[in-house]
C-alpha cells in the first residue's frame, strides 16, 4: 500500500537536535542440546528513526494538525530519510499508551519534538 501523504514542509525536513537509526533482520535462533544454536534469516526487519527537532510554536500546532487530523496517527507518509536524502514510507511508532510523539519546552516560543518512524518496505 503506498502512502498518500508528505511530511509538511512547514516543518523541519531534517532533525536539528539528533538522529539514530536502528536497522536489522528478522531472525530465528534456536538453542541445541549441545553446541552452538543455530541462526536462520526469516526476513527484514523494518528500520527505526529515532529524530529529535527543534520546533516553533507554530510549527507545533502544524505537527498537531497532521498527526491528528491527516495521518490520524496510524496512516503511512513519506518523510526524507536524514542519511540518504530518499524519500520513505514511514509511520509513526507509538511510545507507549497512545504516546505518538514527546514535546519538550525549549525557551520562549519553541520546542524540543522527540519521535520514531518505522521505515516500511
Amino acid at each position: 500500500m503506498a502512502a498518500a501523504y508528505t511530511w509538511p514542509l512547514g516543518l523541519p525536513q531534517v532533525p536539528q537536535k539528533g538522529f539514530t537509526e536502528t536497522g536489522g533482520a528478522l531472525i530465528m535462533r534456536t538453542s541445541m542440546d549441545a553446541g552452538i544454536a543455530k541462526q536462520r534469516r526469516r526476513g527484514y526487519s523494518p528500520s527505526q528513526l529515532n529524530l529529535t527537532f527543534i520546533l516553533t510554536s507554530a510549527q507545533v500546532t502544524t505537527l498537531e494538525n497532521f498527526v491528528d487530523n491527516t495521518i490520524r496517527g496510524v496512516a503511512r507518509f513519506y518523510f526524507p530519510h536524514p542519511r540518504t536524502s530518499q524519500q520513505e514510507e514511514v509511520r509513526i511508532i507509538p511510545q507507549g499508551e497512545g504516546t505518538l510523539y514527546n514535546l519538550a519546552y525549549l525557551a520562549p516560543g519553541y520546542w524540543t519534538l522527540t519521535i520514531q518512524f518505522e521505515v516500511l518496505p
